[in-house]
């Protein structure tokens, strides 16, 4: 084999090698748009709000962190996760991913030990098939 055609076939398995590395992750956390105060009253530490069409999202967020919204997720592909929550300014919500196909997301919510009371929202968005659940 000549030179050019080990270059040649370098770069063919670099451009499949970087084509794997660019699928999309299973999960990515949204930051800098907030829901109405009003999602608080729909959900539960352990039951986060589940939007699958932009018309849902409209009714829980104001019509610029809707747009903003709707500008980062692509609810043909994606759904979202909004988790509110008041309680302990340490809680922690975390996710693990398990590596199984469909992926499967795993969220756990640490109590934070301050008697401090605050106010928590974190929005995620999972690629649809993904499946997740809440861990006591």
């Amino acid at each position: 084999m000549n030179r050019s055609a080990c270059l040649l076939a370098f770069a063919f398995l670099f451009a499949i090698t970087l084509r794997a590395c660019a699928v999309e992750q299973p999960i990515k956390l949204l930051e800098g748009v907030q829901p109405k105060p009003e999602v608080f009253a729909v959900t539960q530490r352990d039951k986060p709000l589940v939007l699958k069409a932009k018309d849902e999202a409209a009714g829980h967020f104001a019509e610029d962190a809707s747009t903003a919204l709707n500008k980062q997720v692509d609810f043909e592909k994606e759904f979202v996760l909004v988790f509110a929550w008041k309680g302990s300014g340490q809680d922690k919500l975390s996710y693990a991913v398990a590596e199984s196909f469909p992926e499967q997301i795993f969220f756990t919510l640490t109590p934070g030990r301050t008697r401090d009371f605050r106010s928590h929202t974190q929005i995620y968005v999972l690629r649809n098939g993904v499946k997740w659940s809440v861990r006591p």
